[in-house]
């Protein structure tokens, strides 16, 4: 609401700010290619190709918290794995890119491996905000986003449909229109983009 300069809102209109918000979040985390709050993925299986590095679906990477790297122990889909030792491999934590060491090549397989990990930025917009990581120009970029569907509700008044329950409407513009109008928030958006494609989750 500050943002927006709405020094009191109504509930009506919290209601569609919050809709807003989490359309462009939506919005955001399918442009850039991964879940931008932190959350803990258990046993994500991946393809890899004969390569030494893997990288993973979601990151950065919380070092603090629980990693495993597991290895199937057969070539038919079983439920059968290994833990890879943690000396063999090194965890870029900012990337997400796990890269074996010595030379060793993962093997080229269909869901061959599988990760443990907890990824994402830790807040909880209560007591902690994305401003608060390291990811404050995309906390920027988002309320960006959600602005220009503000206010361009504001300006079309006819409105073609409009659902409050999971927040749908149909103006002139889209979240798409308004990103590649903007060099500056494209620009931001781009730099957190996953162009990584070596590792892919299933």
């Amino acid at each position: 609401a500050d943002y927006l300069g709405i020094d009191d809102p109504t509930g009506a209109q919290l209601t569609i700010m919050e809709a807003m918000i989490n359309a462009a979040t939506e919005f955001g985390e399918k442009y850039i290619g991964r879940r931008i709050k932190q959350a803990t993925y258990t046993s994500q299986e991946y393809d890899t190709e004969e390569s030494p590095t893997l990288n993973l679906g979601n990151y950065p990477i919380d070092s603090g918290e629980n990693f495993i790297l597991e290895r199937r122990n057969s070539d038919l889909n079983e439920s059968d794995w290994e833990v890879v030792d943690g000396q063999y491999y090194h965890i870029d934590y900012d990337t997400g890119m796990i890269e074996l060491a010595s030379g060793i090549l993962f093997a080229k397989t269909r869901r061959g491996y599988r990760v443990t990990y907890t990824a994402g930025y830790d807040f909880d917009n209560s007591t902690t905000f994305l401003s608060d990581t390291t990811a404050g120009d995309l906390e920027l970029a988002i309320w960006e986003l959600a602005a220009a569907l503000w206010n361009n509700k504001a300006i079309n008044q006819n409105v073609k449909s409009e659902r409050i329950g999971d927040y749908s409407v149909t103006y002139g513009g889209d979240f798409s229109k308004t990103l590649y109008n903007s060099p500056t928030l494209k620009a931001v958006l781009d730099q957190y983009k996953d162009e990584s494609m070596l590792g892919v989750l299933t």
